[in-house]
């Protein structure tokens, strides 16, 4: 059976490295406080002045909005076809999450309803590359300036997206980014960080993401083995999505899905098709290829962030999506072969 993500072809080139990495960190007796290098290279990586490195993605996203200000009774505009870690950012500041629908073309967030959904209490956008995919950071920064509001882009399943060579994460106020396992580039645990140009959000964060005498902060750092994990798999990252790219173009060639804007580098976090009877899809062919969805109950029907907005591409991506594996070392010709059998069958359709 093949999975949906290894870490084998990705790790065993650099095994060595992480193993001497793990025993220099063990033996220096500093295991927290020791992340700066990593800021370093990943700012210069995305262009961007400054990198501060935090526990995790959601104290990312947490950390940038506080440091906008952002407060109770406060809006902030978001998409719910997202990982909830978006919107739980939102609720940790007692601001409301307000929904836009995403286009049924690239999945992104459609800047083209935005503008109807600013108000008065509008305080920060939060534009999220799904998939690795981008979102229009052209015009929503267009929108964005005409009423002064700040964005934050959620850049999770982004690592190495581009517009134009521009990497994701410094279109915006701030860019904020996951280092889960299983994202682009992922850590051996959880960690990711706030990437920004503007030196007094940067110094806020630096300052909130640990104990301090004279605020309330939060123990939010990221510890040090990951920072180097990190730095070494970013060596080889640039490596990995060519090979990841590979395999979408033959997926391309048969599922003909993933569509990006003019001039968009996507990383390919996630490869998504859209099928007609998904569970049945999934269950047919689970003893041959591990089949995901992302994300099947979308984050406004989520008890604890429950909207009643209408949001009808939402739902159809949320009713039929499925990812396909997409990884270095995967066997992308059998993936297609299984999907295609199903297909030809009039088991299940594609959308």
């Amino acid at each position: 059976m093949i999975p949906f993500y290894s870490f084998k072809y990705i790790h065993d080139t650099i095994e060595d490295q992480l193993i001497e990495s793990s025993i220099k960190t063990i033996k220096s007796g500093n295991y927290v406080f020791g992340t700066a290098r990593f800021e370093e290279e990943f700012a210069d990586y995305v262009g961007s002045k400054y990198c501060a490195a935090v526990a995790n993605g959601t104290a990312a996203i947490h950390l940038s909005l506080l440091a906008l200000g952002i407060q109770e009774g406060d809006e902030v505009i978001t998409v719910s076809h997202t990982f909830r870690a978006t919107v739980a950012a939102i609720k940790y500041c007692g601001a409301i999450p307000i929904y836009v629908d995403i286009r049924d073309d690239t999945f992104v967030i459609d800047h083209n309803s935005l503008e109807s959904k600013i108000t008065d209490k509008t305080k920060c956008i939060i534009p999220v590359h799904i998939y690795g995919n981008v979102a229009a950071m052209k015009e929503i920064k267009r929108i964005a300036d005409k009423y002064n509001i700040p964005i934050v882009e959620d850049c999770s399943q982004a690592h190495g997206s581009k517009i134009h060579d521009q990497h994701v994460g410094t279109f915006g106020t701030l860019g904020t980014f996951s280092f889960y396992p299983g994202k682009g580039l992922g850590a051996l645990g959880d960690a990711g960080c706030v990437v920004t140009n503007d030196e007094n959000l940067y110094k806020f964060i630096t300052k909130m993401r640990q104990w301090d005498d004279n605020a309330i902060g939060y123990n939010y750092r990221m510890s040090n083995i990951q920072a180097e994990f990190l730095r070494i798999k970013l060596k080889t990252f640039d490596t990995i999505l060519f090979e990841k790219r590979q395999i979408a173009d033959e997926y391309n060639k048969h599922f003909p899905y993933v569509k990006c804007d003019t001039g968009v580098f996507h990383s390919y976090h996630v490869y998504p098709i859209l099928v007609s009877e998904r569970d049945k899809f999934i269950e047919i062919l689970k003893s041959q290829v591990e089949i995901k969805s992302h994300y099947n109950i979308p984050v406004h029907r989520l008890t604890c962030y429950r909207s009643s907005v209408s949001l009808p591409i939402t739902e159809k991506i949320s009713n039929h999506e499925v990812s396909l594996p997409i990884y270095p070392g995967v066997d992308s010709e059998k993936v297609i072969t299984h999907i295609e059998n199903i297909l030809n069958d009039n088991t299940c359709s594609l959308l």
